[in-house]
């Protein structure tokens, strides 16, 4: 595994998706939003890159990365109470769909 590759996948990844912020006038923690999407991107991308060997499929790296960006993406739905917060329903599939383009980067450039 490419080091350098799967940890700047993970990181322009969560940078980009953690920027979006900076388009809701209201949110007082821009900084502290993208900061932490772009951690949570990172450690995906390398949960993903340490799950897959060599040979492994472009599939295989797409349902590991979906695998844990859903689980990430449940932490913080968790975290911000669930169902009863507006904003956490519309975590999870954001997270979900992060984590397997981020499998899909890593399993390609990462190897």
């Amino acid at each position: 595994m490419n080091f350098i590759v799967v940890i700047a996948t993970g990181g322009i990844v969560g940078l980009l998706l953690g920027a979006s912020i900076f388009f809701d006038a209201r949110e007082p923690y821009k900084l502290e939003i993208t900061i932490a999407s772009t951690i949570r991107n990172v450690l995906v991308a390398l949960l993903t890159g340490y799950s897959l060997s060599v040979g492994s499929s472009w599939y295989a790296g797409v349902g590991w990365g979906l695998l844990y960006g859903f689980a990430s993406g449940l932490v913080i739905f968790l975290s911000k109470g669930g169902f009863k917060s507006k904003d956490a329903p519309y975590v999870i599939p954001g997270t979900t769909l992060a984590g397997g383009l981020v499998g899909l980067i890593v399993v390609n450039y990462g190897f």
